[in-house]
């Protein structure tokens, strides 16, 4: 589903293969947690999270990386039951803040995550990889 992910939104990413998330989400050393939404034993969405901090304020969050539905499934409520469960888990955690990135232009996710009570400013997340990020830690 992250592949399906990375289509919709344009990229092309190294792709993630069963042996990538057996490492990255069940080994010993796990970058993020998966939640998965089934319908009739089939994943039909996702929610990728990781624990972070906020700076603004001082304190340590909850980050969703990703949130993701099949076309087929959304606007029946799996979307949010996703989002819910990850705030339910950031309250469990203790923590104050639950904070995600969303695309300038996916004005469908924006009205959706307004919706849930979220406020959307004017951040955009700036990223260096490939050649940028070694031409950068080169110097």
């Amino acid at each position: 589903m992250a592949n399906a992910l990375n289509r919709y939104e344009g990229h092309h990413p190294r792709r993630f293969t069963p042996a990538i998330i057996r490492r990255d989400v069940f080994g010993p050393r796990r970058a993020f947690r998966v939640l998965i939404a089934e319908v009739d034993d089939r994943i039909v969405g996702y929610a990728a999270i990781i624990a972070g901090y906020n700076t603004d304020l001082a304190a340590p969050e909850l980050w969703m990386l990703d949130l993701f539905v099949a076309a087929r499934w959304r606007s029946h409520g799996i979307g949010r039951a996703l989002v819910t469960t990850v705030a339910r888990e950031t309250v469990r955690r203790g923590l104050t803040c639950l904070e995600w990135g969303v695309r300038g232009n996916n004005t469908r996710a924006k009205r959706f995550y307004r919706r849930l009570g979220a406020t959307i400013g004017n951040t955009r997340v700036a990223a260096l990889t490939g050649r940028a990020l070694t031409a950068l830690a080169r110097r």
